[in-house]
């Protein structure tokens, strides 16, 4: 790691524009006895789960956030539509791809299941006028739920069930991800946690929701221009005093973590989770909250159904 410029866009910074996917006959896929194959915690009600989306997509829009839908970006590329209706897990988008200042970084998903989703938002973003910084190749997998910018220089990445070594290895060797951090902070997951998303949001510069179980193996930081040295995560965050508004297992079960930061202090989170919300609250954060119920059997949170391609 060497040099230091600004990679990331913070979490907490005003968001301007997104890329999602409204669901449609993919959905039908999802049934009783076919959702664990693709991936779902659980089979569906199609059509509640489509209002459900959409009440997302409407929530953002009335926040002022410009919403890119695939099927508008490639509705002159029928086969890549056709594609996508065997996809029912493009929905959760965020996992295809990270969108940085420079570029995005094309991911490369664990489960076969949903490979194809690469291509599908890859003509997306090619459409958008964006370019590629990294593509993910094999032996590597990473999903862009295990990627947090923290700030604009530093990145926090998730190695466990979906991002793996060989993936970070490859984002380290791509120059313009190396030179242009401070700080890459890999940490390790649990197995019952799917992504660091999953665990831990930061909604401000000074605010974090964490559920602290998940970190109680050091991470593995690389700092430009230093060598790599193992910290806790928990009190790198801590030193830079920042506040902790902690979840309890069944919380983070229930996506208490994975929300999305409209800007600082400012989240969308599923309903529910009341003492998540009272704490919340009390850290001054305007909380806007959408029906969740059908949306979180794909085993995803909101933050999971957008890909930030503009923040402040």
């Amino acid at each position: 790691m060497r040099g230091r410029m600004r990679l990331g866009y913070p979490e907490y910074g005003r968001l301007h524009t997104v890329l999602m996917h409204a669901p449609s006959v993919e959905l039908e896929l999802v049934t009783p006895r076919s959702f664990r194959e693709y991936l779902f915690g659980d089979a569906i009600d199609a059509e509640q789960f489509r209002k459900d989306h959409s009440q997302l997509i409407q929530v953002l829009r009335s926040e002022g956030v410009k919403v890119n839908l695939i099927t508008e970006l490639l509705r002159d590329q029928p086969g890549l539509l056709k594609e996508a209706e065997n996809l029912p897990n493009l929905v959760y988008i965020r996992d295809t791809a990270t969108v940085t200042r420079g570029g995005y970084i094309l991911t490369r998903m664990k489960g076969s299941v949903r490979r194809g989703e690469s291509r599908v938002v890859e003509a997306a973003l090619c459409q958008l006028s964006i370019p590629a910084i990294l593509k993910v190749k094999p032996p590597g997998t990473m999903e862009g739920g295990d990627l947090i910018f923290l700030d604009e220089d530093t990145l926090l990445v998730g190695v466990g069930n979906r991002t793996n070594w060989p993936a970070i290895q490859q984002f380290m060797r791509t120059s313009q991800c190396s030179h242009e951090l401070r700080y890459l902070f890999v940490i390790p997951l649990p197995s019952r946690v799917l992504h660091l998303d999953g665990t831990m949001m930061p909604i401000d510069r000074d605010l974090l929701i964490v559920h602290e179980p998940a970190f109680r193996k050091p991470g593995s930081l690389f700092e430009a221009g230093g060598a790599k040295r193992k910290v806790d995560l928990l009190k790198f965050l801590r030193r830079r005093h920042v506040t902790l508004v902690e979840v309890t297992d069944y919380e983070r079960q229930r996506k208490a973590t994975n929300v999305i930061p409209l800007g600082a202090r400012k989240v969308i989170a599923y309903n529910g989770n009341a003492r998540v919300r009272r704490e919340l609250l009390k850290n001054g954060v305007d909380l806007i909250e959408v029906e969740g119920s059908e949306l979180i059997r794909g085993s995803g949170g909101p933050r999971c159904m957008t890909s930030t391609i503009l923040r402040e």
